[in-house]
C-alpha cells in the first residue's frame, strides 16, 4: 500500500517532492517557516536546507510513497550536534496529502520513524507544532505529551500564533504502535 524511502545526499528529486508536498499542505494549515503560498526562493531555500541537513547527516529525511510513485506524506528528524543529546530526535516537516488522510500514511511512517530510531540509537522524540491546528491533535493521538508553550511561537503576517512543545521516548511510541496493532487485529 505505501512505501516508505529515506532520502539520502544528492537526491534532489526527492527533496523537491518533499517541498512541492509541503506547499500542498501548507495552503490550509501554513507551517511555521514556510507561508501558504510561498515565493520560488522561499521554496528553494527550504529545499536547499533539508538537502544540506540529509548530506551533513544530521537530518533524516522519510518520504511516503503511494503505489503510484507519488510522495503523500513526509517527516524529517532532526540530530542534534551537541554529544550529550545525540539521543534525542526532533521531528519536522511533517506533511500527509490530504488525499492520504485517514489511510494509515501516519502509522505506517510512525512505524519507520520508529526502526529507524532503534537503528541510530534516538531514544526520546521532540517537536513543536503550532497549537490548536490538525497536526497537533494528531501528535498527541500518537502519544506525544505537551512539554511547553509558547504564545508568541510564530507569526503568519501580523497574526501571532501560540506553539506548543510535545515530546515522547521512541520504546513508549513503539509500544502505542504495537497495542493499535494488537487492537485492530483482534477487533477485526
Amino acid at each position: 500500500m505505501y512505501e516508505c524511502v529515506w532520502l539520502t545526499a544528492g537526491i534532489d528529486s526527492g527533496v523537491a517532492e518533499v517541498i512541492r508536498l509541503i506547499e500542498t499542505v501548507s495552503v490550509d494549515e501554513p507551517f511555521v517557516g514556510l507561508p501558504a503560498k510561498p515565493t520560488a526562493e522561499e521554496s528553494t531555500a527550504l529545499q536547499a536546507k533539508l538537502a544540506a541537513g540529509i548530506a551533513s547527516g544530521q537530518t533524516y529525511v522519510l518520504t511516503v510513497r503511494a503505489a503510484s510513485g507519488e510522495v503523500v506524506a513526509c517527516v524529517a528528524i532532526n540530530r542534534p550536534a551537541t554529544a550529550n543529546q545525540r539521543h534525542i530526535g526532533e521531528l519536522t516537516t511533517g506533511a500527509v496529502h490530504p488525499d492520504h488522510r485517514g489511510g494509515g500514511v501516519v502509522t505506517t511512517a510512525f512505524r519507520e520513524v520508529v526502526r529507524h530510531c532503534e537503528e541510530i540509537g534516538i531514544d526520546v522524540l521532540r517537536l513543536d507544532v503550532r497549537a490548536g491546528i490538525r497536526a497537533e491533535r494528531l501528535w498527541r493521538s500518537y502519544g506525544f505529551a505537551e512539554y511547553g508553550r509558547l504564545d508568541d511561537y510564530g507569526r503568519i503576517g501580523a497574526e501571532s500564533y501560540s506553539g506548543v512543545y510535545l515530546a515522547q521516548p521512541v520504546e513508549q511510541l513503539k509500544s502505542r504502535l504495537f497495542d493499535k496493532e494488537v487492537s485492530r487485529a483482534q477487533q477485526g
